[in-house]
């Protein structure tokens, strides 16, 4: 290599040094979770131990990935420059990485505070989906409950009006009966879903597990500013070496 090749290579180790040295420094943090049984069915089925299944995992990972999650981070974080990313490691659990320009406490508290929003979140849709459901049920119970109101008032007509001609009326009052009867199974089936849907409306949803809380960065993260210097001096420096290879090859 030539002088001013080395020169060359030192000069832009030195511009690489400068640009790390003045670069913004950022702090790296992670928490890490299992999901959690959504699905009240599957929490009573398996007295509410286990974690969720693994297209629960892939919506609670959407549901963190949605801009609804970060739009509420950048209101309760305004000052401060971040940025978020959400994977599911291979066992299974999901992984919250912020990196931040502030300290390592402030990525820290934006790792925990999307577990959290996360949470509240899921909780909000689960509780719209429960009352809407309930609200359907009740509708369906009430006509359902007039309807059976209906048929005992028929059937009690026609009771009254058999003890004068039994005979005549028997077939009348039997069809009334069952009719009567499948209504009344009907309504306590939905008593029955009411009551449950009504309790699912009073429980809380279970949170997201954590398998360890938001780590706090010792040092920020990224290359240093030497070890930049140095890595583009070397590259410079292989650059110009093969260059020179060639040269030689292709004089000889």
């Amino acid at each position: 290599m030539t002088k001013v090749q080395i020169g060359s290579s030192l000069f832009l180790g030195f511009i690489f040094f400068n640009i790390g040295l003045f670069k913004p420094e950022r702090y790296h943090s992670e928490v890490s979770l299992f999901v959690p049984l959504t699905l009240m069915e599957m929490q009573i089925a398996q007295n509410g131990i286990g974690f969720g299944s693994p297209a629960e995992v892939d919506a609670h990972l959407e549901l963190m990935r949605a801009p609804k999650v970060e739009e509420v981070l950048r209101e309760f974080f305004p000052q401060t420059n971040f940025d978020l990313k959400v994977s599911k490691t291979r066992n299974g659990a999901v992984l919250i990485e912020v990196w931040s320009d502030v300290s390592p406490e402030k990525a820290a508290q934006i790792a925990e505070a999307t577990v959290e929003i996360t949470d509240s979140l899921k909780q909000y849709m689960l509780l719209q989906n429960v009352g809407q459901s309930l609200e359907f049920v009740s509708l369906n119970l009430a006509e359902t409950q007039l309807e059976m109101n209906r048929l005992q008032e028929t059937l009690d007509s026609l009771r009254f009006e058999a003890v004068d001609d039994s005979l005549a009326l028997a077939s009348e009052v039997f069809k009334y009966e069952r009719l009567y009867g499948s209504e009344v199974v009907v309504v306590d089936q939905l008593k029955l879903r009411k009551e449950r849907l009504i309790a699912n409306l009073k429980a809380p949803s279970p949170k997201s597990y954590k398998i360890h809380p938001a780590t706090l960065a010792k040092k920020p993260s990224g290359i240093p500013a030497w070890a930049m210097g140095i890595l583009a001096a070397a590259l410079a420096s292989l650059g110009f070496y093969i260059y020179n290879l060639q040269q030689k090859v292709s004089k000889a």
